[in-house]
């Protein structure tokens, strides 16, 4: 056994191996604890960032979305059936001056009121190809230089084109980033066709388009915007991804965060890996940092342990050593430590020793409780035969035959029951018939001057407890609870109350006075033989002493000419009855 521990233990000594165990102790924990907090603060602080960033792409995806989606409500409102554009065909098709002048000053006013509800537009004007000056009704300068072949459409939806994002035709616009713009096409009279343009700022998407903001070096972000067909709309990374192109970028270069539209276009973030890495290898370099200090602190600390125990151990062994009182040698397993197989075979010495002093002192005393039961049963029985074998004289006299042999047969199982091959452990069924036997003789002998009734629970009756237990307690109630002369009542009750029994005898006797009550309480057996109540209390207290020890309770109520109430209270198992109970032939 020990050569494998040698083999895998070399070092002997408990100071080398407490050495290296308190490192060992020190620096596993350290470790595991670090992976394990690493590991879980990357998964919290990637999935935290990983998250923001999406909900930033969403945000700036749902803004633009808005935006277009004002595009569209904004044409409803420029439509020839029922919107401004009814009345731009009208000023077309007039040739009458003064309409023309009316026409013109409505129109003006109702493109001034959709720019004013709806603040983020930008230029806005009717646009028909066969007049000789196209542009109509621009709300700004600038819709004069409208070229339509030079836009690169970015969507279109049935009668609507997208376009952008590219820089307003309006100068007022330059430096305010790109627009986006919706082309409708408004289509009247005989195949005629005339066209709403209305452009839109990106007021809140500044982070999607501010080329300037995304090459800063701390933390640099950089905007794609595709088209639906796959390319490129708008970029403001230059060289990876150019406007017009299909969109193809590395994702090892690239942490690449979208967010797609419903009409098909899509948002992409992409932050360079080597500053998106940035923060989780800083956090990184002060963790080990910090390890490390941790192990060194771990390591210094596992030297002052080791010293404070290794000496300690070594004056413990002295005193044991010292104390001993067997230097008998004794066979000892070795530890694999000098030190420690010195140790344990002093220990073990005393332990055995000790131990062997336990069992003695345990055995003589539940001996000495034994034969107090035992005692007390011989005291009681000569007592009670005594009785018995009074009446059976007295009825010999009195009566006839028959009545003996009644007699005979009663007193015959009780003597069998107290005295008999029984177990000092029985069940409270047996318990209650031989009660019930011992109620009978009494009957007998007192002419049935007293009744004793037995209210016994279903539940009780297969509980075990110990044998000659009530009747002493229905014993004393008849003795001492009632004159010679006098009738009565005693109530014998049994019930479950959980994990225990309540066995309660309630007599309506002439009942205690107080300071004998008081003596009857008294735990001391001389003072409770003095009471004058006999020994069948006494013989109770030592049966539920040796049974139960301080899990049984016992008290007694009672008031002169108020009757008595004896009550035990005890567990429905008797713990350690097999190796108390003695099984004595008495007969």
């Amino acid at each position: 056994m020990m050569n494998p521990l040698r083999r895998f233990f070399p070092l002997r000594s408990l100071r080398s191996r407490l050495a290296l165990f308190l490192t060992i102790a020190t620096v596993v924990p350290v470790l595991w604890l670090g992976y394990i907090s690493y590991r879980w603060i990357y998964i919290v602080q990637t999935e935290k960032i990983q998250r923001d960033w999406m909900d930033k792409a969403y945000r700036e995806r749902d803004e633009l979305e808005r935006k277009l989606d004002e595009l569209g409500r904004v044409s409803q409102l420029l439509d020839v059936e029922g919107g401004i554009g009814r009345e731009v065909v009208r000023f077309i098709g007039s040739a009458d001056p003064y309409e023309r002048s009316m026409l013109y000053r409505d129109i003006n006013d109702s493109i001034a009121n959709v720019i004013f509800s709806n603040p983020n537009l930008g230029l806005m004007f009717f646009y028909d190809p066969d007049l000789a000056e196209p542009v109509l009704f621009p709300n700004r300068e600038g819709g004069a230089a409208l070229d339509l072949r030079s836009l690169t459409p970015f969507y279109r939806q049935k009668l609507f084109t997208y376009y952008g994002p590219y820089p307003s035709f309006s100068p007022e616009s330059e430096a305010k980033g790109p627009v986006f713009s919706l082309l409708r096409k408004l289509t009247y009279g005989q195949g005629k066709s005339l066209y709403a343009y209305v452009e839109t700022k990106t007021t809140g998407l500044e982070s999607l388009f501010d080329a300037a903001a995304a090459g800063r070096s701390d933390y640099p972000v950089y905007h794609v915007l595709t088209a639906p067909n796959g390319n490129v709309a708008y970029s403001n990374l230059k060289e990876a991804a150019k406007a017009g192109e299909s969109y193809a970028v590395s994702s090892r270069q690239y942490k690449t965060f979208r967010a797609d539209s419903g009409h098909g276009w899509t948002i992409y973030q992409l932050i360079p890996v080597s500053a998106y890495d940035r923060e989780m290898n800083k956090w990184l370099l002060q963790f080990v940092l910090l390890a490390s200090l941790s192990i060194l602190f771990g390591i210094a600390l596992a030297w002052v342990i080791w010293r404070m125990v290794y000496r300690p151990i070594r004056i413990m062994n002295r005193e044991i050593t010292r104390f001993r009182y067997n230097q008998s040698p004794t066979g000892v397993s070795a530890t694999g430590l000098l030190e420690f197989n010195q140790m344990l075979a002093n220990f073990q010495s005393m332990s055995r020793r000790i131990a062997e002093l336990i069992a003695d002192v345990e055995d003589k005393e539940k001996r000495r409780g034994e034969l107090e039961v035992e005692k007390i049963l011989v005291q009681i029985n000569p007592h009670f035969l005594h009785n018995t074998l009074n009446t059976i004289q007295w009825l010999a006299r009195m009566q006839g035959q028959a009545n003996i042999a009644k007699l005979v047969s009663i007193f015959t199982r009780v003597l069998h029951y107290n005295l008999g091959k029984k177990t000092i452990i029985v069940t409270v069924r047996e318990e209650a018939e031989a009660v019930r036997d011992y109620i009978e003789l009494q009957n007998i002998r007192y002419d049935h001057s007293f009744n004793v009734s037995l209210d016994i629970g279903p539940d009780c009756l297969d509980v075990p407890i110990p044998r000659f237990l009530l009747q002493p307690l229905v014993e004393n109630a008849l003795y001492h609870g009632f004159d010679e002369d006098e009738s009565g009542e005693i109530a014998v009750t049994i019930r479950r109350e959980a994990r225990h029994l309540l066995v309660e005898v309630v007599d309506n006797g002439k009942g205690i006075p107080r300071e004998r009550l008081e003596a009857l309480l008294e735990t001391d057996d001389d003072k409770l033989r003095r009471s004058g109540l006999g020994i069948g209390l006494r013989y109770v207290r030592k049966m539920l002493a040796v049974y139960y020890g301080s899990a049984a309770e016992l008290s007694i109520e009672s008031e002169p000419g108020g009757g008595t109430r004896i009550a035990i209270r005890l567990p429905d198992a008797v713990r350690g009855a097999e190796g108390l109970d003695s099984s004595v032939d008495r007969r």
